[in-house]
């Protein structure tokens, strides 16, 4: 398989769930503030390149006057420098009613669009005490161009995120993972009248073979024919198993083939660690009846606890990992977190390159990694 071909199926993964005439600025008077907001403001986390500031947005519904948003500047508001321009084509998911019929439970009605943003800063340059926004819209009915400013707020630049290591060892991994405001990073749940976003720091992984260009060798719906398949997972950090859910059927390879009675079947086979301090690690898509550890078993960092597998909403073998701040695993809040070391030893499109150990960071999206 071809590069090309690992792209696509690595996108199956990200699916699983992205000319004006004259300008004017609407007045205060015509649009408050608060109809753009920042609603959630994670803490800021940095990987190997950059210091990443995760937000989401509440906007009014402002296609109901006829106007489309075009871009999105996000701004230094003390120096009024772009940081960050986002195009009418690189617009992240934004959530409006109404929403998809859900086969499990009753959504939401909005009355609001929502939408998340990642600002990645580079390394060494300083993180802006205040971010701001414009909001450049094309005004349908007029053909204008119309800018709205808004959605200030501080990032969290005195707090830091949750520290832990791999849940895997060895080689040539790659981890889907936050560092994109795409994918994870834009799923909310829209039902008992809230918001739940208990997978935008979600991760899932990959493991290629020893010349980074292949993710499996064979029938691509046999699991067996992934390098990631039966892996071992380990603890993350000392604490105890307070939800494990075993028993459930595997998808054959790619097939995506299992029917789910439950929404809660989607996470298949899977496990929670409760590390201490309100914080609350999952492990999904586990192998059935692979577990090494029981409920209420108390484990040390590094441990082993169960084998990487294809159950629940799986498009192919791969472990889904989340951080949590409770031990629900769907209404629980996903927070920001890093691991304590790994190696940076290739890129996806750029291949093999010279080792780079890096501490307490997450990897940017492509990278392939090793861990000890």
């Amino acid at each position: 398989m071809k590069k090309r071909s690992i792209f696509t199926m690595i996108s199956l993964l990200l699916m699983g769930i992205i000319a004006s005439t004259s300008c004017k600025k609407k007045s205060d008077e015509e649009v408050q503030p608060s109809k753009v907001e920042v609603i959630f403001n994670n803490i800021p986390y940095p990987t190997e390149k950059f210091m990443r500031i995760g937000y989401t947005l509440k906007m009014w519904e402002y296609e109901k006057e006829g106007l489309v948003l075009d871009t999105i500047v996000v701004l230094d508001a003390n120096s009024n420098v772009e940081l960050m321009t986002i195009g009418k084509d690189e617009l992240p998911l934004i959530y409006k009613d109404p929403l998809p019929p859900n086969a499990f439970f009753a959504v939401n009605k909005l009355t609001h669009y929502y939408t998340s943003i990642q600002l990645p800063i580079p390394l060494g340059v300083e993180v802006p005490a205040t971010i701001s926004h414009q909001f450049v819209f094309r005004d349908t009915i007029t053909n204008q161009e119309v800018t709205i400013e808004g959605a200030v707020f501080s990032p969290r630049i005195n707090e830091t995120p949750v520290v832990i290591s791999s849940p895997m060892k060895g080689s040539r991994w790659i981890y889907i993972n936050q560092s994109t405001s795409g994918y994870h990073f834009q799923k909310m749940v829209f039902f008992e009248g809230q918001i739940y976003r208990s997978e935008i720091y979600a991760f899932d992984n990959l493991q290629f073979n020893d010349d980074m260009s292949e993710i499996y060798e064979g029938d691509p719906l046999v699991n067996e024919s992934y390098f990631n398949y039966k892996d071992t997972l380990y603890a993350v950090e000392d604490g105890t198993i307070i939800a494990l859910v075993d028993g459930l059927p595997e998808n054959d390879g790619n097939a995506h083939n299992i029917i789910f009675n439950t929404y809660l079947e989607q996470a298949g086979n899977y496990l929670s660690l409760d590390i201490g301090g309100g914080i609350v690690v999952s492990y999904m898509h586990i192998v059935p009846n692979s577990f090494f550890v029981s409920l209420g078993d108390v484990v040390s960092e590094g441990d082993p606890l169960a084998l990487l597998g294809n159950s629940g909403n799986s498009d192919m073998p791969h472990l889904h990992f989340q951080v949590l701040n409770g031990p629900d695993i769907i209404r629980s809040e996903s927070v920001p977190f890093v691991l304590k070391k790994y190696t940076k030893i290739g890129d996806l499109f750029l291949g093999p390159c010279q080792d780079s150990t890096v501490y307490n960071a997450m990897m940017e999206q492509f990278s392939i990694l090793k861990f000890d």
